[in-house]
């Protein structure tokens, strides 16, 4: 019994001392930092319309409206941009994942549109962003049509974002994003069918708010989630608030498991004696 609560001793130092060398290796930020989540948030707004006229620049630097890419099909919508270092890579990695294993095909059932709410961002990183992400899957050899990374001015990814519910701050003298995360189900007419919030998905959601798109339905509103990068500053990649929490949590966790354990063991020893 000793020996076993000398290891457990030494195993929670030994996990106190890697939160430290995490928080050395990348600061955290200040306890005044705060998300003010009455300006970055989002608001399922089902059945609002799109604008479908504005321009943006696609991967290729050509000039395109959601307009023309919802011709043919409707479209799943991610806003992110393409610097991130936190919940942006976390969400386009998850569905990056999930795709190949959804039953519609892209290009085909549907489009994705990737959108930078950076406008300091160009085609240059909306290419290379692209081309990493096909280069994930097999499954998406063919599909580069139904892929659409864009970029634009500020005027026009508010007015993409802001009729999509997806509301996020922008900073432009320090060029700091802090966003939430979702994403969106638009069908070929520009309306907001469905939401999935947060960055974990699974082909079957996927599946089904793509068929829902495709009937030109709405969906029902979803849990309202709050995941996204509280600030992620590109050059030093400093973790988000929302990062920092979790590993809070797991902290809190680790040690909860760790005392029930020791509880445990002190009963059934106590009762081993008794006997």
């Amino acid at each position: 019994m000793k020996a076993l609560l000398l290891a457990i001793f030494l195993s929670l130092v030994a996990f106190a001392t890697a939160q430290d060398d995490l928080s050395t290796e990348q600061p955290v930020f200040t306890p005044t930092t705060k998300v003010d989540t009455s300006r970055v948030h989002v608001v399922q707004k089902l059945g609002a319309v799109v604008p479908l006229d504005d321009s943006f620049k696609d991967e290729t630097g050509a000039s395109i409206k959601v307009g023309d890419i919802l011709k043919q099909r409707p479209a799943i919508i991610l806003p992110i941009f393409y610097r991130c270092k936190g919940v942006c890579s976390v969400e386009l990695q998850g569905l990056v994942a999930t795709l190949p294993n959804v039953e519609q095909k892209i290009g085909k059932d549907y489009d994705v549109i990737v959108l930078s709410i950076d406008p300091q961002e160009g085609p240059d990183l909306a290419k290379a962003k692209k081309e990493s992400t096909l280069a994930t899957s097999t499954n998406f050899k063919g599909t580069d049509n139904g892929w659409h990374f864009l970029t634009g001015s500020l005027a026009n990814i508010r007015r993409l974002t802001d009729a999509l519910g997806f509301y996020f701050t922008y900073d432009a003298a320090k060029d700091l994003v802090t966003h939430p995360s979702g994403l969106m189900f638009v069908t070929q007419s520009g309306t907001i069918s469905s939401y999935v919030l947060g960055a974990s998905y699974n082909p079957a959601q996927l599946g089904h708010n793509i068929n829902i798109a495709n009937a030109q339905k709405l969906g029902a509103k979803v849990q309202d989630v709050f995941l996204g990068c509280v600030h992620i500053d590109p050059i030093t990649g400093h973790r988000s608030i929302v990062i920092e929490r979790f590993l809070s949590l797991l902290a809190l966790l680790t040690v909860g498991g760790i005392v029930t354990t020791i509880t445990v063991l002190g009963i059934k020893s106590r009762r081993a004696h008794a006997s």
